[in-house]
């Protein structure tokens, strides 16, 4: 039997998990939303490339009535987005280090474009990055990391609207780590800004009004801002 993951409207893409397959079944009736699907099919094989596996798309079909795919998965930990990052450190850490190791190093990279930790298959055995319907070619290197770390604060601020001083630490501690990596001056002085300015590419544009709620850099209020530009000095 299937679980719901999302299904949020019959015009966007649902997603089904099948416990016993070990599969998430992402489905659409909608064209629209076609090209996420057609993401998340080039950004796996990318992937899949890279961390020198089989790829885990064991099945799709797209017509003029609908579009499916099917995706092959592994039992992981489940990983929630607003937990604290106290919580989630020793994930991000692992995430971190999976992509400083697999990543090309290139200026300009293939990047997955929602790295949050809940796009995280994790145990102790084996890392995996999943969810590419918003991956994508040319964004400058260590984009997803950035990304990844700023999520990992702001969803526990969004639920809670504080950050304890020790998730502040925590936070403090893996973005020093970044800054030892070779990711742009301009990306980590002002990564919401950073956001902001390639959001205003087509690509983003059509995105955004696809998906309102799916990207949190868009939903960040002033006072967020306020404690991250601390926190990233």
């Amino acid at each position: 039997m299937a679980t719901i993951l999302r299904n949020s409207d019959q015009n966007k893409i649902k997603v089904l998990y099948f416990p016993k397959e070990k599969l998430i079944r992402k489905i659409t009736f909608n064209k629209k939303y076609y090209r996420y699907l057609n993401n998340e099919i080039n950004g796996l094989q990318w992937y899949s490339k890279l961390i020198k596996e089989e790829n885990n798309i064991l099945d799709f079909d797209q017509n003029k009535n609908f579009y499916f795919l099917d995706i092959k998965i592994f039992n992981s930990k489940k990983n929630v987005f607003y937990r604290s990052i106290i919580e989630n450190e020793n994930l991000i850490k692992s995430a971190i280090n999976h992509y400083i190791k697999i990543w090309p190093t290139k200026k300009r990279v293939y990047y997955h474009g929602d790295l949050t930790v809940d796009n995280i298959l994790f145990n102790r055995k084996k890392i995996k990055f999943i969810d590419w319907e918003l991956s994508g070619k040319n964004e400058i290197w260590g984009y997803d990391l950035v990304y990844l770390l700023i999520s990992s604060i702001f969803f526990p601020y969004d639920i809670n609207k504080n950050l304890t001083n020790n998730e502040k630490k925590v936070f403090k501690k893996l973005w020093f780590q970044l800054k030892t990596y070779n990711i742009s001056k301009e990306l980590l002085k002002d990564p919401i800004k950073y956001f902001t300015n390639i959001y205003k590419k087509d690509k983003w544009k059509q995105t955004f009004l696809d998906h309102p709620n799916k990207i949190y850099p868009k939903i960040i209020d002033k006072k967020f801002k306020e404690i991250l530009k601390n926190l990233i000095i």
